[in-house]
């Protein structure tokens, strides 16, 4: 039979007795179906059978049966002209299987008395006690893993020290290039790239910084511009003895800078002396586009996208369109294009139902170009997500992006934002926008978003203090009063929520500013107020978009319970982003037990969400 070649290095093994499995057949299909039961497996059906294919087969004693090319045709339905070195389907779907996994006894089955697990390089799973040191568990008689110490580095922002000072963008675009290429060395642990930024900001010197992000060693450098000329220099500086470990510079042509990130970044790790398995001359950082000009207009978009601003994101999309007039092929402008799109729509700038189109169309161009970019999945999975409502696709995305980059701080952030909240599984949640803290703890959309994840778990004073912190980090950012006011006001501390929303809308104009102003002064019980703010939403729709959710949100407030439905079902039709929230956001509580708002849900491919920590009020449609 073709391909029968294309095993993974899997031994047969003979399957003799309970101690060889690690658990017992019975306990390890307890496990299997705990497993499939769960929330995060529930809609997963590619990965269910995946995972009952390989369970059952190993507890048969057919581990020579688990090979690529026969786990394809079994559970992937390919025909016998299925090759695995062409088609990668079953290590990516094992890789997300893996990632799930790892959530899943990292929430829902944290005291389940049976791990599975896989190794890397094989599809047979193991079965282990959760607890290693446990006397007749599997990993009680594996030899002890012993790593080595791990290098701690911050890369602190490139500075321009170019005569007119126009090269932040390309510095910045630097940086996040080194970052993400350190960050391929399992040895090493990278400090978010933003928490250094901040702090040079502040003037700290390098020792100081160092000390201040715990780490033992940091990364500096200056870019100078003069012509078609760079001059980068580069030093690396140990904190501990506050002495140079190497330092170097490089003069090159603007076209070189592909090859100049690469060959600092080979720099660092022989100074550090770190070992890379198969480094060979395998590149850290990837070439993905040949165009040095294209590279360098892409780095202005994602300079201008960052300040997740209206005239931002324009700009942002602006120049990735520029990108794709030098290099059409270019993936990562494709998904800077998707990304661009998808925030104007999401930030009420443009209507959800005219951006969806040209977002998904970028998102595909970019996972068509390079399948491999982690930038190019989560824009598709975003896009899955707030304009599809395709959830089974857009966990599929941002699973096999964070596997792609473990380091993308924006597939965690979206993946848990836009996709796993809709879905109501917040303690995944937790865990995934931690991460994208963790990675960018400066980032006022992640802090702001972060604040959305604590409302929408009832912990409102939390909230409310994660949306200070947001503030802090940007005092112009009006989302963080936006987050401010939503906690307020679910205190009751109206006066508080409705300052916080004032002083928004006139950092904006924004219509979500003043749909929220409205619904609080109608909790409030300022009616008058409330209906100025749907004249004023009125008027502002006359020279630009207002999503109906805006509207909608005063009119429940106000419980006239008909308008909110008409204007609800009007956000329906146009996919309004704020839609996707609809399962978990607290202000609509109190219809939750109307069958108009479970039907609402159902066309989201939402699931009736009614539980116990819902409040729902004895209120009658009339």
């Amino acid at each position: 039979m073709a391909g029968q070649n294309f095993e993974l290095g899997t031994k047969r093994q003979a399957i003799g007795s309970h101690s060889s499995l690690g658990a017992s057949p019975e306990a390890a299909r307890n496990e299997l179906r705990a497993i499939l039961r769960s929330s995060g497996f529930l809609r997963s059906e590619r990965l269910r059978d995946f995972l009952s294919f390989v369970v059952e087969n190993t507890l048969a004693g057919r581990i020579g049966h688990l090979k690529e090319y026969v786990i394809g045709l079994e559970v992937f339905g390919k025909d016998e002209s299925f090759d695995p070195r062409l088609d990668p389907i079953v290590r990516v779907e094992a890789g997300r299987l893996r990632a799930k996994l790892t959530r899943y006894y990292e929430t829902d089955g944290r005291h389940d008395p049976v791990v599975i697990e896989f190794s890397r390089g094989s599809y047979a799973p193991a079965f282990r006690s959760p607890d290693p040191r446990k006397p007749g568990s599997a990993a009680s008689d594996a030899i002890p893993d012993v790593r080595p110490e791990v290098t701690t580095i911050a890369v602190l922002p490139f500075a321009d020290q170019s005569l007119n000072k126009d090269q932040e963008y390309f510095c910045e675009g630097m940086t996040i290039e080194l970052v993400s290429a350190l960050t391929k060395l399992e040895e090493l642990r990278v400090a978010a790239w933003g928490s250094g930024r901040q702090l040079k900001r502040e003037n700290h010197d390098i020792l100081e910084i160092g000390r201040r992000l715990s780490v033992s060693v940091v990364l500096d450098g200056t870019v100078r511009k003069e012509g078609e000329r760079l001059r980068i220099s580069a030093q690396l500086v140990d904190v501990g003895r506050g002495c140079y470990l190497w330092s170097d510079t490089y003069d090159r042509e603007l076209k070189d800078v592909f090859a100049i990130q690469d060959e600092i970044s080979r720099a660092i790790v022989d100074t550090l002396k770190v070992h890379l398995i198969g480094q060979g001359e395998r590149p850290l950082v990837k070439r993905s586009t040949e165009s040095a000009t294209a590279y360098k207009l892409y780095l202005k978009g994602r300079y201008h996208w960052n300040k997740r601003s209206r005239q931002g994101l324009w700009e942002g999309l602006e120049w990735f369109e520029k990108a794709l007039e030098r290099d059409p092929s270019y993936a990562l402008a494709y998904a800077g294009v998707a990304d661009s799109y998808s925030l104007l729509g999401n930030y009420g700038v443009l209507p959800s139902h005219t951006v969806r189109a040209k977002a998904k169309d970028a998102a595909v161009r970019a996972v068509e170009m390079d399948p491999t970019l982690a930038e190019a999945h989560t824009s598709l999975g975003h896009v899955a997500a707030t304009y599809d409502w395709d959830w089974e696709l857009a966990e599929r995305e941002f699973e096999l992006a964070i596997q792609l980059n473990p380091a993308y701080a924006t597939a965690h952030h979206w993946y848990a934002i836009t996709c796993l909240m809709p879905l109501r599984r917040l303690d995944e949640v937790l865990l995934e926008i931690g991460r994208a803290q963790e990675l960018d703890p400066v980032s006022a959309s992640i802090a702001r978003d972060t604040g959305v994840v604590l409302f929408c778990r009832r912990e409102y004073e939390r909230a409310a203090s994660q949306a200070t912190k947001t503030l802090v980090l940007d005092p112009t950012f009006y989302e963080g009063y936006w987050i401010l006011g939503l906690a307020c006001e679910q205190l009751g501390r109206f006066e508080e929520a409705c300052a916080a929303f004032d002083k928004g809308v006139e950092l904006s104009r924004s219509p979500r500013l003043i749909g929220a102003l409205g619904h609080s002064y109608a909790l409030w019980g300022r009616r008058e107020q409330a209906l100025q703010c749907v004249k004023d939403l009125a008027a502002l729709s006359e020279r630009r978009y207002v999503s109906p959710f805006d509207i909608a949100i005063v009119h429940m407030g106000l419980r006239d319970k008909d308008r909110a439905f008409q204007w609800l079902d009007s956000a329906l039709a146009q996919r309004c982003y704020e839609m996707v929230w609809l399962k978990v956001d607290p202000r609509w509580d109190v219809l939750r037990t109307y069958p108009e708002f479970n039907s609402l849900l159902n066309a989201i491919g939402l699931e009736r969400a009614n539980p116990p920590d819902f409040e729902d009020a004895k209120l009658r449609r009339g």
